[in-house]
C-alpha cells in the first residue's frame, strides 16, 4: 500500500502551467509530465496523457498491466499526430512524461524526455536518464511524446523495491532549482507531507523560472 502527496505550480515567471500529473495510489500508479515549454498546446499534450490513464482498468497481472500502460502512452502519441495532420500549422505539440507503476514489491518506469523518477534507500538514486543535450548554452530535448513526429522512443526501467519506501517523480522545473542534497534530505524524512514542506519552501525560494510538478510516494 502506498500513500502520496502532490505540488503543481507554475513557477514565478510564466503566467501557464503546462504541467500536469496522475496520482492513483489505489492502483500504484503515478505521472508527472511537462507540456514543451515555448510550443502551443504543451498544455493539451500533457493533459492529454494524464486524462488516458483516468480510462486504464488495470488487471491483477504485472505483465499485462506493464502493456497497458504501454498501449495507453502509444495512444497518446497517436492522438497528437492526429491532431497536428489535422491542422495546416507546423507548431510542435509535446510533452515529456515520467511514469511509475508498482505491482507487489516489482516496479516499472517508464520515461521520454527529462521528467525524473528518483527513489531513496540510504541514498538517493534517480532511475531515470535524461533525454537531452547541450545545444548552444541551453539544454534542449532530444526526445518527447510529441507531433509531428513519426518516432516513439519510450524508455523503460523495470526493478525490485525491496525495501524502497521513498519515490519522487518530478518535472525539470524542480532539480533545477533545488540540490539532490536537498532532494536526499526531504527524502529521508518519516512523515511525507513534512517531506512535500520541505520541497515547497526549498523550491519558492529559488528564481523557479519553469513550471513545477512533483509527486512524492511513500510505502506505508
Amino acid at each position: 500500500m502506498f500513500e502520496s502527496v502532490y505540488f503543481t505550480h507554475p513557477g514565478h515567471v510564466r503566467r501557464v502551467n503546462e504541467d500536469s500529473f496522475y496520482s492513483d495510489d489505489e492502483n500504484s500508479l503515478w505521472i508527472v509530465c511537462d507540456g514543451m515549454g515555448g510550443h502551443k498546446d504543451g498544455s493539451f499534450a500533457s493533459h492529454l496523457i494524464t486524462d488516458l490513464f483516468e480510462d486504464i482498468t488495470l488487471t491483477s497481472s504485472f505483465i499485462n498491466n506493464v502493456e497497458l500502460i504501454q498501449n495507453q502512452l502509444l495512444k497518446a502519441h497517436q492522438l497528437l499526430q492526429k491532431r497536428t495532420n489535422n491542422t495546416s500549422t507546423k507548431t510542435i505539440i509535446g510533452t515529456t512524461v515520467v511514469l511509475l507503476y508498482i505491482y507487489e514489491n516489482r516496479a516499472v518506469c517508464f520515461h521520454c524526455g527529462d521528467s525524473r523518477c528518483y527513489s531513496y534507500k540510504n541514498t538517493l538514486k534517480c532511475h531515470t536518464k535524461d533525454h537531452s543535450k547541450i545545444y548552444k548554452g541551453k539544454r534542449v530535448l532530444t526526445s518527447a511524446i510529441s507531433a509531428p513526429s513519426k518516432s516513439f522512443i519510450l524508455e523503460k526501467s523495470s526493478f525490485y523495491i525491496d525495501e524502497i519506501n521513498r519515490f519522487l517523480l518530478c518535472s525539470d522545473g524542480l532539480y533545477d532549482y533545488i540540490s539532490e542534497e536537498i532532494i536526499s534530505y526531504l527524502m529521508k524524512q518519516k512523515d511525507i507531507q513534512k517531506s512535500m514542506d520541505i520541497l515547497i519552501s526549498n523550491i519558492l525560494k529559488t528564481p523557479a523560472e519553469d513550471n513545477i510538478t512533483a509527486i512524492l510516494i511513500n510505502r506505508i
